[in-house]
């Protein structure tokens, strides 16, 4: 039942589903892939929750051995796969355990007695055979053994647990073998609370006899007696029991109430002890603790151009000197938080090397001062001859970064390439320089594949190519000036120019990536309204708003451009929007008519007077809207010429939209001869008035025909009616058809249109035609006896009768479908079926 419950729970099939697509994917298929073989032999640095140690272990086929010297103890176990199961035993007590080594062999993770769990990660093999340099021929060098080693424990460093033992002696009494890691650690606790010279110490504790006492005095006053004893040729020190130690670091902790200050508490940078340790601690982290040795480095006198690029360099170069100087003691730091004087580390004449308060928002904070930043670069040349320091452990070993590399490297050839030239050195002013060159050959090769490429995509007409062509050649001008910023702004960046010089040409490598981005992003924008044009996307209404649309994600790259570029250059954003502020300010004055055009296309999309493709009279001229862009208006005359009209003048104009009329206005008053009688005259308007009402192309109200008046030489007939038609040449069409019904009837009424002029008449014509004059003088007079006579109006019958009984087109004419208007030519040339991709022939393919 779980099964088929399972099974019709459609989440969990998908989810299964998508398990055998993922494991069908992966290479190899399902099939089992196989364990790699553990390797246990090593140096592993191991803990468990009351301690850790140093675990050895050698590894014999599927048999492990090994021991942890500082609690004496061994361990021996046997191998399944990743698996290590076996039994410890030390002085304090034995039992069983199990390991599972991680599948990059670095780390393995375990449990031993009730549930307790033992981890460990892998030493490296150059850390574990590089022998320490301790020496322990007098109490100074023990205790200042034993403090770097308590550091470096203090850090992770737990490989180094056994030498911090190892240099204890306990004339108390026998310790537990399990209290030794809490007793070096108690006293490195207790050591860490005073500040001591090491050279003082070989006064105050000479090597003289077999025990010597120092006593070290705090800020505060508080004291601690520290005992060395001597054991043969070697110096310890005299470990007090734990109790004891736990009594005065509890005294010497009031500060923080009797609590042990975090392991991270160097971070809050109260005193210099505090700013040296955290500036230390965090470049041997490696580029993630960059960071937060920028915060120990007082930055206020550094040029915000380049701020941030430069913090790093000077934190490296700060970095290197310090290891020159040799390892740090940092029991030899001041530690007193109520202290203001500026500690000097270091001083030449080149500079100093001084931590110094610095009050900030979140108060007092200890800070490398920007004197010694500004002469760091000094420092490091003039210590680059110093001896090496004897160190205690290969401990610290700075990261050389790029710069540094490149330096040595070029030093080593050619010793006199590192000779100061003005702000820099000969080898960067070359390197300056062959940076230069590459990037304006990486912009000459994009030239080259722009032309090549321009021939390629643009071989088409010049109508179809157009402004896209334009746009795209902007954006190819873009990428030359953003190869260029981006190649010169990282090679400079590897050639540790200093801060003064270095801002400049930064700022013109950052100006040009920026100036380089905008055309291509409009190009961009350009594309994707093009792309959506050809897609259907945007209709006929919706192109003025693309127009608008796409002039306001200019304006918007322009703006984030320049704030993004405010932000490179360390300008605060509340500079730069005041900037557009007053220089949006002193544009709207300089360029108010622009903004009144651009007002004008957001009032002419809202409005809606016109859109692209009506017919329109503005002014005294008429044409096809075209195009409504942000600033102006297209019109494509009857000229066929092309009127740009601005935005503002336009929709301020009378606008007459053609291409919004329901149906167009018949309105014409033609004239009859004199000659005509009231009888034929009746005819004409009662056969025109049925002629309205049965054409099928002309709306049934208003069809008025009326004897309008009488002219100076002619009887005045009026015609208005509307033509249910929306297009001008249809509509030309329609009209022409009545125009020629009316002289037919006309015509049959026996009479003839006026010659509006003066005739001199001598008789030669043949006048009016009498016959049909008769016969509508007839036909008024059967109107007449039939009491039918149309006049003034039709009744509702003979409307009806009449009505849509004319036929349109006229017989004879070809089907109106086959017929092509006036002006519509061109489309009807353009008309192609729906699927482009249909078989057979393209149009005209017979002809060819």
């Amino acid at each position: 039942m779980k099964d088929q419950a399972t099974i019709a729970n459609p989440a969990c099939l998908a989810v299964r589903i998508l398990a055998v697509l993922v494991l069908l994917l992966l290479p190899g298929g399902i099939a089992p892939v196989a364990a790699a073989e553990a390797n246990w032999s090593g140096t592993w640095d191991t803990r468990w929750p009351d301690g850790g140690a140093r675990l050895i272990l050698q590894q014999d086929g599927d048999r492990v051995t090994g021991r942890y010297p500082l609690l004496r103890g061994i361990v021996e176990g046997e191998v399944d796969g990743r698996s290590l199961t076996g039994t410890w035993d030390s002085p304090e007590g034995r039992g069983e355990f199990t390991f599972v080594m991680s599948e990059d062999g670095k780390s393995f993770m375990g449990r031993f007695g009730r549930d307790l769990w033992w981890t460990g990660s892998r030493i490296a093999q150059e850390s574990v055979e590089t022998e320490t340099n301790i020496s322990q021929a007098t109490p100074t060098d023990v205790l200042q053994a034993f403090m770097v080693i308590s550091d470096a424990v203090e850090n992770g460093q737990l490989e180094y647990l056994d030498n911090a033992v190892r240099l204890l002696a306990f004339e108390n009494g026998e310790v537990d073998q399990r209290d030794l890691l809490r007793e070096a650690t108690l006293l490195s606790l207790v050591l860490d609370q005073f500040r001591f010279q090491l050279d003082d110490m070989r006064l105050l504790v000479p090597d003289e006899g077999d025990r010597q006492v120092a006593t070290l005095t705090r800020y505060d006053g508080a004291t601690f007696d520290l005992a060395f004893v001597k054991k043969g040729s070697d110096w310890f020190i005299d470990a007090p029991p734990v109790a004891e130690l736990e009594v005065t670091l509890s005294g010497l902790l009031t500060m923080t109430d009797g609590r042990v200050p975090p392991v991270n508490h160097m971070f809050k940078l109260a005193t210099p002890r505090d700013a040296l340790e955290a500036f230390i601690d965090s470049m041997r982290v490696g580029p993630g603790g960059l960071d937060t040795a920028i915060d120990t480095l007082d930055l206020s006198e550094l040029n915000p151009v380049g701020r941030e690029r430069e913090a790093v360099l000077i934190a490296q170069y700060l970095e290197q000197v310090l290891a020159r100087l040799g390892e740090v003691v940092y029991q030899e730091v001041p530690n007193d938080p109520e202290n203001r004087t500026p500690y000097i580390h270091f001083t030449h004449p080149k500079g100093d090397i001084v931590i110094a308060p610095v009050d900030t928002e979140d108060g007092v904070k200890w800070k490398f001062t920007p004197d010694t930043l500004r002469s760091i670069r000094q420092l490091f040349t003039a210590t680059e001859d110093m001896p090496p320091a004897p160190r205690v452990l290969p401990l610290y070993r700075p990261d050389t970064a790029v710069f540094f590399q490149i330096r040595s490297f070029l030093g080593e050839m050619q010793p006199r390439l590192l000779d100061p030239l003005g702000p820099l050195e000969f080898w960067q002013w070359g390197a300056m320089a062959a940076v230069f060159v590459f990037a304006l050959l990486a912009t000459a090769l994009i030239s080259l594949f722009a032309y090549f490429a321009s021939g390629l995509v643009w071989s088409r007409t010049e109508d179809e190519a157009g402004t896209r062509f334009s746009s795209a050649r902007m954006a190819m001008w873009g990428a030359r000036f953003l190869v260029f910023g981006l190649i010169s702004y990282f090679g400079l960046a590897v050639l540790g120019l200093p801060d003064s010089f270095a801002s400049i040409v930064f700022a013109v490598a950052l100006v040009a990536m920026i100036a380089g981005a905008i055309p291509i992003e409009f190009w961009i924008v350009d594309e994707i309204r093009a792309w959506l044009d050809r897609a259907g996307v945007i209709t006929v209404r919706g192109d003025v708003l693309a127009s608008l649309l796409v002039g306001i994600a200019k304006l918007a790259i322009v703006l984030g451009n320049v704030l993004l570029l405010a932000e490179a250059l360390n300008i605060p954003y509340g500079a730069a929007l005041a900037g557009f502020g007053i220089g949006g300010l002193a544009v709207a004055l300089a360029a108010r008519s622009t903004l009144e055009n651009v007002i004008a296309g957001f009032i002419l999309f809202a409005d809606k007077p016109l859109a692209v493709g009506d017919f329109c009279r503005f002014g005294d001229k008429i044409g096809t809207v075209e195009r409504i862009g942000i600033r102006s208006t297209n019109v494509r005359t009857l000229d066929r010429t092309l009127v740009s009209v601005p935005n503002a003048d336009f929709v301020n104009m009378h606008l007459e939209n053609f291409g919004k009329r329901d149906r167009i206005l018949l309105h014409k008053t033609f004239a009859l001869r004199y000659e005509t009688t009231p009888d034929q005259l009746r005819f004409v308007l009662a056969e025109l008035r049925r002629l309205m009402i049965a054409h099928p192309k002309v709306t049934e109200d208003p069809a008025r025909v009326r004897f309008v008046g009488f002219g100076e030489n002619a009887l005045e007939v009026e015609v208005f009616a509307y033509v249910q038609s929306t297009d001008w040449s249809e509509f030309l069409a329609i009209r022409e058809d009545i125009y020629l019904r009316m002289m037919d009837v006309v015509e049959r009424a026996g009479t003839a249109f006026a010659v509006p002029t003066r005739t001199l008449r001598l008789g030669r014509d043949q006048g009016l035609n009498g016959e049909d004059a008769e016969k509508a003088v007839e036909t008024v007079a059967g109107w007449r006896e039939a009491q039918t006579l149309p006049f003034p109006n039709f009744t509702a019958e003979e409307i009806a009768a009449a009505q849509n009984s004319l036929p349109y087109p006229p017989d004879g004419a070809p089907p109106f479908a086959t017929q092509v208007a006036d002006g519509q030519m061109k489309a009807h040339r353009a008309r192609r079926t729906f699927w482009s991709f249909a078989r057979g022939p393209k149009p005209g393919a017979e002809k060819a």
